[in-house]
């Protein structure tokens, strides 16, 4: 269960962006807090949003953060249900409401009160407003609890039939100009598949266009190739073929002590935004922190990260090892939805990248 509350607290700042700044502190604050509670120091991180609250009481993550804290220390845990009601108070949209009830749920099933688990779940399926796809992951995480997936949730999954039907049509709309860019894009990409260098083309922040050479991924690091690492649903976790790409990274970089290393994170199309950003930008740090644990100093790394708008491109490499796909299939959303079953699945696996590439 404590796997769920550390995923889902990835998603709390990214959520709250739209509440005025007066009334909230700032970000990077947060996320120091943030981590503390991933490291599971509620002690300390519960005095520390103690200390903020004084501030700004009506930030509605620092309440989320105090409930959840309750929940993990043990003499607080009986005042953990009146906190959860005061975040609610503080909630500024209706994913926010839901993600609150989502970690009272939590806590009812860490105290082994199922049917106060499902209760608040249902307080979340029946509320009568938007659910978006955060939510609805939300909810799913629910589902596949210990606490409620032996349940008879019929109905409930006849609700998230709807709220998905819901969700695909809106997605429809919003990925309408997206679409046409894509179109765009794709006929620029289309022209270089012709290259004997399988070569990829991204846009910068000033709309300059740049050719990316991949790099065979099995052979040692070359400083003109992009490197890719691919992860899980929701997961920045290294896998083995990563660590083993990022460890030759290593012996290039001692060989080379004047050369640096881009790190570059990326999302598939599914939920938000500001989700997608987060989730990026968690893996291409998790890329840094495994090179700096090897000995690269942090002035060599170089991050950022681009959520879902930059979506993968079939080269040789990854055509060979996938050959359901063919070079230069641009994976979009577009292209994505008329995949089913596990190609569909892989897809958005190749989507979840950080892209790496020597700096000269």
């Amino acid at each position: 269960m404590k796997k769920y509350i550390l995923i889902g607290l990835i998603l709390v700042l990214g959520q709250s962006l739209t509440m005025v700044e007066a009334q909230n502190m700032s970000s990077q604050k947060k996320e120091k807090i943030e981590q503390t509670m991933f490291n599971m120091n509620y002690v300390q991180a519960l005095k520390d949003v103690n200390a903020e609250l004084i501030n700004y009481p009506e930030d509605y993550d620092l309440n989320l953060f105090k409930a959840i804290c309750y929940t993990y220390i043990p003499e607080h845990r009986n005042e953990a249900v009146a906190a959860y009601d005061l975040a609610l108070t503080k909630a500024k949209t209706n994913y926010q409401k839901h993600e609150a009830l989502y970690y009272l749920a939590v806590y009812y099933c860490e105290m082994g009160n199922k049917a106060k688990s499902l209760e608040t779940l249902n307080l979340i399926i029946n509320s009568g407003e938007t659910i978006d796809e955060c939510s609805l992951e939300l909810i799913e995480r629910l589902m596949k609890s210990a606490c409620i997936s032996d349940c008879d949730d019929a109905k409930w999954q006849e609700k998230i039939a709807e709220i998905e039907n819901a969700a695909r049509v809106k997605d429809s709309l919003n990925n309408k100009k997206i679409n046409e860019l894509n179109n765009k894009i794709n006929e620029l990409e289309n022209r270089a598949k012709n290259n004997s260098d399988i070569s990829k083309m991204t846009t910068t922040n000033d709309n300059t266009r740049i050719v990316k050479r991949i790099a065979d991924p099995l052979q040692p690091i070359s400083a003109d190739g992009y490197y890719k690492l691919h992860f899980a649903f929701d997961e920045s976790d290294l896998d083995k073929e990563s660590k083993d790409i990022l460890d030759r990274f290593v012996i290039f970089l001692n060989d080379n002590k004047d050369l640096k290393v881009n790190c570059v994170g990326h999302a598939d199309i599914r939920g938000t935004y500001e989700v997608n950003q987060t989730i990026s930008k968690e893996r291409s740090t998790k890329a840094k922190n495994y090179l700096v644990a090897k000995g690269i100093s942090e002035d060599r790394i170089v991050i950022s990260y681009t959520g879902y708008t930059e979506p993968e491109i079939i080269d040789q490499y990854i055509a060979r090892s996938h050959p359901v796909f063919k070079i230069g299939d641009t994976l979009t959303n577009e292209f994505i939805d008329n995949l089913s079953g596990e190609k569909k699945t892989k897809a958005h696996q190749l989507n979840r990248r950080v892209e790496l590439n020597i700096i000269k």
